[in-house]
């Protein structure tokens, strides 16, 4: 049972990546034409908007941003949702094709149905900031953020253990010591500026 749990939160942790890495590409620079070569070309890596991708749009005609991976015999189209700027955790459409023959052997979609279609007014980053700050655990005063992002946390979450899972957007806080390792992750309600809880950190 343990080894199962494991195993999700690291897919989970691959999906959140995944996110933070989409959320930096913006789906204007693509349909200007930016090149994207260099290592992406190496590691047959890149980004594709759906309708517009020969293969992935006969049959997903969204103009949504999917990363196109060549994966052994596999050619891997993946999109992690989000709201706004908020990631939508464990939310994601995945298709997968064999490289040869072009067949679609997977799709796979989870997209929660009780979510806003954008997102309400939200406290800034610099205050969720400033409010882990003063809440985090022994040390945390001394240690620096390694990142804070908006996520919708989901019921199912290996890393934001949150009961009741919370219905609001949430900043999770990463704070890092001075060798880079995360040491605390504060979880708080975006809409509210209360203290959540804490997540689990990771290396």
């Amino acid at each position: 049972m343990k080894t199962k749990t494991l195993f999700i939160c690291l897919v989970l942790v691959s999906a959140l990546i995944v996110g933070i890495v989409v959320a930096v590409i913006s789906t204007d620079m693509l349909r200007k034409g930016v090149n994207m070569n260099g290592k992406e070309q190496e590691t047959n890596v890149s980004w594709v908007i759906a309708s517009e991708d020969e293969l992935l749009g006969k049959y997903e005609k969204s103009d949504l941003l999917f990363k196109r991976m060549e994966i052994g015999n596999m050619i891997v189209y993946g999109h992690q949702r989000k709201i706004d700027d908020a990631i939508v955790e464990g939310d994601r459409i995945v298709y997968q094709f064999d490289k040869d023959t072009k067949e679609l052997k997977k799709k796979i979609i989870h997209w929660r149905d009780d979510l806003p279609e954008h997102l309400p007014p939200v406290i800034s980053k610099e205050e969720a900031e400033l409010i882990a700050k003063t809440e985090g655990k022994g040390g945390i005063m001394n240690a620096s953020f390694a990142h804070t992002h908006l996520r919708y946390i989901s019921a199912d979450s290996c890393w934001f253990k949150i009961k009741p899972t919370p219905e609001n957007p949430c900043w999770i806080v990463y704070f890092s010591d001075n060798k880079g390792y995360n040491i605390d992750v504060i979880i708080i309600d975006a809409v509210e500026g209360k203290i959540l809880g804490h997540g689990v950190p990771f290396p």
